[in-house]
């Protein structure tokens, strides 16, 4: 018995530790960075690089979210069926849709996974979609510019005297 419960304990401690060391990564991302920007457009979204992963504002899925609701108000049936239908799968529930398209954005446009992109809204007829609710959720991506600094580079030279 005391050797399943052991068993039992350090398995919950891998665990544990496993999900520590995969949300560390994510934690670190979620810190502003100077060094990254976006081109400048008047249709970027969030004033500049959008973070892949993580919750609230300055995300991808809070883009996201906010269309959905616009679109779907509350009805989270709706919104899992419309992911379903974007995506060409079904998902259990809304936090698997999620995951699934932000592994995508992550894949598909962050090139240098730093885990920001940059994210425009996409203006004009989207009639070519043919989804009614594509203004709500269809967002033109690239990947953030990440601005390389050279030490030194800025220092102020003095001019040799005459």
């Amino acid at each position: 018995m005391k050797t399943a419960l052991r068993s039992v304990g350090v398995h919950s401690a891998m665990i544990g530790l496993v999900m520590m060391l995969s949300a560390a990564p994510h934690a670190a991302l979620a810190e502003a960075r100077a060094d990254v920007s976006c081109p400048g457009d008047s249709k970027l979204l969030n004033d500049g690089p959008t973070q892949v992963f993580g919750t609230g504002a300055g995300t991808y899925w809070s883009l996201i979210q906010d269309g959905l609701q616009s679109a779907f108000g509350n009805d989270d049936a709706a919104k899992l069926q419309y992911l379903s239908g974007v995506f060409g799968q079904q998902f259990a529930t809304l936090d698997e849709a999620r995951d699934f398209n932000l592994q995508a954005v992550s894949a598909g446009f962050d090139k240098n996974q730093d885990g920001l992109v940059c994210v425009y809204d996409l203006r004009g007829t989207r009639a070519y979609l043919k989804d009614p609710y594509s203004k709500f959720t269809y967002f033109q991506l690239s990947d953030a510019k990440v601005t390389k600094k050279v030490d030194g580079a800025l220092e102020l030279r003095s001019v040799p005297s005459h």
